[in-house]
């Protein structure tokens, strides 16, 4: 019995190790995020993405009349339109933070938002995967007291 459970922690010691580092790995990749959205009458839709230098944004919308703000993230306005009923935006971030697209519908009408941003990797998200190697490396510390002697 002693045998069988050597090998089953092995290998789950093993799979978490795998897994965690693959993970952590991936935490680091820009992210392409849709822009997708409907934004009813009255309502304003506040989008932002944490970019890094050099990522890129797509943003268009169209619909009954909106305003359009887009701000970098020391607070520069880089655009800023209103009254207009349609709009289309390509965005290469030259600083890196939160870039913020406001969108105010002040029609009657839906808008329609599409588009796309890349953001950075969460440092945060590396956390998960790094723990959960060392969880692998744990049980496999552990799985050396049920091998055969």
């Amino acid at each position: 019995m002693a045998g069988k459970t050597f090998y089953l922690m092995l290998a789950a010691g093993a799979a978490f190790i795998v897994i965690g580092v693959a993970s952590s790995v991936y935490s680091g990749v820009v992210v392409d995020v849709p822009l997708d959205n409907t934004v009813g009458p009255g309502i304003t839709d506040e989008i932002s993405p944490d970019m890094e230098i050099g990522n890129t944004a797509s943003l268009v919308v169209g619909g009954s009349t909106f305003d359009v703000e887009i701000t970098a993230p020391d607070g520069e306005v880089l655009r800023n339109q209103t009254g207009i009923s349609s709009f289309s935006y390509e965005l290469t971030a030259q600083k890196g933070g939160e870039y913020r697209f406001i969108i105010e519908n002040t029609g009657d009408e839906d808008l329609q938002i599409t588009g796309h941003a890349q953001t950075k990797g969460n440092p945060l998200g590396t956390l998960a995967p790094l723990l959960l190697a060392v969880t692998g490396i744990i049980v496999v510390g552990l799985s050396l007291r049920f091998r055969n002697r």
